[in-house]
């Protein structure tokens, strides 16, 4: 006599069971991240110890209607061969074995039969049979060779390769940033990452004082300079909140440099550097590798790009506390091929990333001219520096909804079939330096049949189980898309405008 074990579970009032050999484990609903234009039964992704799965609602899977999440909720870790998939129901009620002989077929008139091979009649009552690979298997597409392949190549010549792109001769990169009433600007080459001012920053007595004290990050501890007090700036009451924390990395370990705000990531040409005038440099605190003008907001102005050599020769980063205090890891240190640089955005409540490597700079956004006929997601064409670039609103293109804009929105710039096209994001969190090690392929997106080419990979942010998606921009736009925009930028070119994108009246 055959006997086999269910665990039980409860949808929508109705009763169902899944061989207990399928079951992984049970847990409580973790923090999930939505997936733009999934399934309509997809929850998202999960990150279960370090493992990212996806997370399928169970009733919305089987037509069921949906309802909120409740204490009584949990996540049943189906396995899938080398696969894992949480399957989200109402409440798990318990375990049941039965003798295999008393499984009945399927009426009929079932709905959804293909996902069940029986149903069992106990004291509980009718009890469904789910087969979790008819339920899950019918859609998995392997389609995870090149990503694995992207994200092992990237920790080492193409890493390399934008480590030169970013200090060559043609093009700078910068990342700038505002203290007191000027601005300045640092190669993104030296930057390790950008967070927020620290709520717990330790001082020092025997530091000079342009140093802020010391501050913790991912187990580290770090010098902080006070990059206006080093200017012999007069600081006045300023809202910290808005204030961050510029990370560099050097032969010695990290250092952070506090800035009142940070601006944009700009991509300028070299041959716009000017030296620094001698009369700036008699008595200036800190080291300039030269000056730049930027057109922004109609008006130029002038950038000061900082030499971070200047930085790191500074006692406080070359003394033991910014090297082996700082505990450092080595490995971090002397092989940063270990690591990948990207951009974390913000879309609604998710946070995406894209590599650093794919965005030619970081605006704000300026008045953006409507182009009549444009496809629903194309905002418009706007002007940067004599260059028509059209405008994407990437909510709209992952189909997520639309939003008011605000002070935090942000165009991220990139390079698709030869024309620069801009890409609205919620807002732009930090450049971030994420180790190779939690980047993960998308292949925990296949049971549930995702295999949009744009998602190329999944990053685990170390933050109560965080993911973020690791979004390609060039691969967002089909090739018809693409055409679209080149069409729409040489007549958006032909069309008289003012500076900024302005229409000439």
């Amino acid at each position: 006599m055959p006997l086999t074990q269910y665990v039980l579970f409860r949808l929508a009032e109705e009763q169902y069971g899944v061989p207990v050999q399928a079951v992984q484990e049970t847990i409580r609903l973790p923090h999930i991240t939505r997936v733009p234009q999934a399934p309509h039964y997809v929850e998202g992704l999960a990150n279960l110890r370090g493992l990212v799965i996806s997370v399928v609602s169970g009733r919305k899977k089987l037509g069921l209607p949906d309802k909120e999440h409740d204490e009584d909720t949990r996540v049943l870790i189906i396995k899938l061969g080398d696969y894992r998939v949480g399957y989200v129901v109402d409440a798990v009620t318990g375990v049941v074995t039965v003798d295999t002989e008393e499984i009945e077929a399927l009426p009929q008139d079932l709905p959804h039969q293909a996902y069940f091979y029986g149903l069992l009649r106990s004291d509980k009552g009718v009890i469904m049979l789910i087969d979790p690979q008819k339920l899950f298997g019918q859609n998995i597409s392997f389609h995870v060779g090149k990503e694995e392949i992207r994200v092992q190549e990237y920790g080492d010549e193409k890493y390399r390769k934008s480590l030169e792109h970013a200090t060559g001769e043609a093009e700078r990169k910068l990342v700038t940033f505002g203290v007191g009433e000027e601005e300045y600007g640092l190669d993104i080459a030296c930057v390790q990452e950008i967070v927020a001012y620290p709520e717990e920053l330790s001082s020092v007595p025997t530091f000079p004082q342009y140093a802020e004290g010391i501050m913790v990050l991912r187990d580290q501890l770090l010098p902080v300079i006070n990059l206006a007090r080093l200017m012999g700036l007069n600081e006045e009451e300023y809202d910290r909140s808005r204030s961050r924390v510029i990370v560099l990395h050097g032969e010695r370990g990290l250092f952070g440099i506090v800035v009142d705000s940070v601006f944009e990531v700009l991509t300028i040409d070299a041959n716009n550097i000017e030296e620094i005038p001698e009369y700036l440099q008699v008595d200036a605190r800190v080291k300039f590798k030269g000056i730049c003008k930027v057109d922004k907001e109609k008006k130029k102005h002038l950038t000061y790009i900082v030499d971070p050599a200047y930085l790191m020769g500074l006692e406080v980063v070359k003394s033991r506390i910014g090297n082996v205090n700082c505990e450092v890891r080595e490995e971090a240190v002397a092989d940063k091929n270990s690591e990948g640089q990207y951009i974390l955005f913000r879309l609604g409540e998710q946070d995406f990333i894209t590599e650093i490597t794919s965005v030619r700079e970081i605006l704000n956004v300026p008045e953006i001219t409507h182009v009549p006929q444009a496809p629903p997601f194309v905002e418009g064409v706007i002007n940067i520096r004599g260059k028509i670039i059209p405008v994407i609103d990437l909510r709209k293109r992952l189909e997520m909804g639309s939003f008011t804009r605000g002070d935090q929105n942000r165009i991220i710039v990139v390079d698709i079939g030869d024309s620069l096209t801009g890409f609205i994001v919620d807002a732009v969190k930090e450049v971030k330096r994420i180790p190779l090690a939690d980047i993960e392929s998308t292949k925990a997106l296949t049971p549930v049949g995702l295999n949009h080419e744009y998602l190329i990979s999944i990053a685990k942010l170390g933050q109560k189980g965080a993911v973020a998606l690791v979004i390609d921009l060039h691969k967002l736009l089909s090739r018809f898309e693409v055409r679209i925009l080149q069409s729409m930028n040489v007549d958006a070119a032909e069309t008289p405008t003012t500076e900024e994108g302005e229409e000439v009246q």
